[in-house]
């Protein structure tokens, strides 16, 4: 998102407004965030030393300056990221100006779990400072969503309220993982995703959307983009089946449900199925249930049960 220097003032006006009124505390399941206040800032030079009891976390969009932490300099450009943490002296510096997003926060201790406490507890000790390539870092990604709900034009912008909050949250979470010694690490002894899996479910959400039309092989391997050999395997190993027979299963169940649930014919009822012929679609569900479709809707209707009882 490309934001002018000259939208700054009116977009951060509205930025604070809608923000200290809106999201002063956020909550998630086991956290519980506190915001204390946003800030938007066109211009900002210097201020003289000071510390908090909460954390401030700040992003530069444009200018040059300093950020002086307990007596270390660091330089800050358009892009960097920088982090007060509670108890420590710091100040800021800028000749030219910084225009500056800041929050600060605190975690509610009483709401929120202990992993989380812990986490916000090592930021608080041992937290960086400063990300001078913050930009393309996901705090600085997040900052930047959050400002373009506030541009202008976008005052009634067609997203739900919750929107803001969940960039929000994110954000303040994307902060403890930037600044942070590593909040989340893989449990030991975890498995790594299986990607067989993912690619066997997407196959057959491909062919349960799909069932009136042509499912070949090469055809749902295409979709995927693997290989038709790759595609037989996943479903050898995930659906303990052929393509062909699991296709034919999920039509049968497709013909069932229409032969219980509408009045329409047999041959329709074929061809919503996705098959080629109504001998075939005979032949296929005669074979998987032991009776043809017009017996067993008859059946099945005579007998009083519907298609969730067999």
């Amino acid at each position: 998102m490309l934001i002018h220097h000259r939208s700054f003032i009116p977009l951060f006006k509205r930025a604070n407004s809608v923000l200290n009124r809106a999201i002063t505390r956020m909550e998630q399941p086991d956290l519980a965030i506190v915001v204390h206040y946003w800030g938007f800032m066109p211009r900002h030079f210097d201020n003289t030393e000071h510390r908090h009891s909460f954390f401030e976390a700040c992003y530069v969009l444009t200018g040059d300056g300093t950020y002086i932490e307990q007596e270390t300099e660091f330089e800050l450009h358009p892009g960097t990221l920088f982090l007060s943490r509670p108890g420590v002296q710091h100040e800021i510096r800028s000749q030219e100006g910084l225009s500056l997003c800041y929050v600060a926060f605190e975690l509610d201790e009483s709401a929120s779990s202990e992993s989380y406490a812990a986490a916000f507890r090592t930021l608080a000790r041992q937290g960086i400072p400063v990300l001078e390539e913050g930009a393309e870092q996901p705090p600085g990604l997040l900052w930047l969503s959050l400002l373009s709900l506030f541009q202008a034009g976008h005052s009634n912008a067609p997203y739900p309220p919750h929107v803001p909050s969940s960039i929000a949250v994110s954000l303040i979470l994307s902060i403890l993982s930037a600044h942070g010694p590593g909040f989340y690490q893989e449990p030991q002894g975890a498995k790594a995703p299986d990607e067989g899996n993912s690619l066997f479910h997407q196959a057959a959400l491909f062919i349960k959307d799909n069932l009136p039309e042509p499912l070949s092989l090469e055809r749902v391997a295409g979709h995927l983009h693997i290989t038709t050999r790759h595609l037989t395997r996943l479903f050898r190993t995930y659906g303990h089946q052929s393509f062909v027979h699991y296709v034919q299963e999920q039509r049968v169940q497709m013909a069932k449900h229409l032969l219980l649930h509408s009045d329409r014919e047999i041959k329709e009822i074929a061809a919503l199925s996705g098959f080629e012929s109504v001998h075939y679609f005979t032949r296929v569900f005669t074979s998987k249930l032991g009776v043809t479709p017009a017996r067993f809707r008859r059946s099945q209707f005579s007998e009083g049960r519907s298609d969730s009882e067999l």
